[in-house]
């Protein structure tokens, strides 16, 4: 693990060289943050029909955004709580210090591709001695997430693939041949992701003296029961956030059911979450595949942009702002070692 990962945790006693690098760290967070915003803020160009909107903006349209912003907590809590318990093996923490970490991880994960950065802030608020099996947790839980994306995501681009104009130039039995292979392999990563503890000993027995080891023989202490849990707390979660897409599309006039919506929406996610980007590409990135895939269910292409980057920054700018603030208050120390 990197010297400057193994040496942040809450506050407390500090030098001050350390001190000065750490704050160089935060502030340079924040700053790109920042810059980064307002560049979107620039370069966004859909002023006009996003002001169009707001005009025409009934009463009952607001509850739409309304319901957008009431689930955020859920999304939040689920998250913390997810945290909280797959660390507590290792270290028990309150729901506080678990909410604290996840939104950290918001912030150091927007620098990262495909969000990896997310380890840093989420093991700044474990105990020194705790940060390794940290590490590895915090990946497990990324990799339950996107487990569950798989799951939802495949069978539904299959059927919107196999449904749409698009199956004709892609050639239906290719593309069906490309997710049951996708299929098989996500079965067998299920089938890992099970597996973890028993793999980990197995392991261990032979591989004792390694130093890697004591980033991963945490994973011999979860049983079934547990990593069900965890994937199933993976599983609401995702649930709120597509719920809050849906909610987001209709506040902002996109005609589209319920029943392609289930269609799109995990699609859509699917492709965003499979694709390797910048957390702060990720605007971008999903609106793309917003239009391609929501936009073949109503082609209001602007509507959807407008309801994809919003979205995005509902569930991800806004919690990076809260890391923002946490990580300010955030200091780092010598480790025990």
């Amino acid at each position: 693990m990197p010297q400057f990962i193994e040496n942040i945790a809450v506050p407390t006693k500090m030098t001050t060289e350390k001190s000065k690098r750490w704050n160089i760290f935060k502030w340079g967070c924040l700053a790109a943050a920042f810059i980064f915003l307002l560049y979107r803020l620039i370069c966004f160009q859909h002023y006009e029909q996003l002001i169009s909107q707001f005009k025409e903006l009934s009463f009952w349209k607001t509850w739409f955004l309304w319901g957008v912003m009431l689930l955020l907590p859920a999304n939040w809590l689920l998250e913390s709580v997810k945290w909280q318990r797959l660390v507590r093996n290792s270290e028990k923490i309150d729901i506080t210090s678990a909410f604290h970490s996840v939104m950290a991880g918001f912030l150091t994960a927007f620098f990262t591709p495909n969000r990896v950065g997310e380890v840093a802030g989420r093991i700044a608020f474990l105990q020194p001695e705790n940060r390794k099996a940290g590490v590895t947790l915090s990946l497990v839980n990324s990799a339950t997430q996107n487990i569950i994306m798989a799951v939802c995501g495949i069978p539904a681009a299959v059927i919107f693939f196999l449904n749409s104009k698009n199956s004709e130039y892609l050639g239906k039995s290719n593309l069906l041949g490309y997710f049951v292979m996708v299929g098989v392999i996500l079965l067998l990563l299920s089938s890992i992701y099970f597996s973890l503890p028993k793999l980990v000993g197995r392991i261990k027995q032979k591989k004792s003296s390694a130093k890697w080891i004591s980033y991963i023989s945490c994973l011999t202490d979860y049983s079934f029961t547990d990593l069900l849990k965890i994937l199933l707390l993976s599983f609401l979660r995702y649930l709120v956030f597509s719920f809050q897409f849906y909610l987001m599309l209709r506040f902002f006039g996109v005609e589209i059911t319920g029943l392609a919506a289930a269609i799109a929406i995990p699609t859509t996610y699917l492709f965003v979450t499979f694709t390797p980007s910048m957390a702060f590409s990720e605007a971008a990135i999903r609106s793309s595949y917003s239009v391609l895939v929501i936009g073949a269910f109503s082609g209001q292409t602007v509507q959807v942009i407008l309801a994809s980057t919003f979205i995005w920054i509902v569930n991800f700018v806004v919690p990076m702002l809260v890391g923002s603030f946490v990580l300010m208050q955030t200091h780092p120390i010598a480790t025990n070692k």
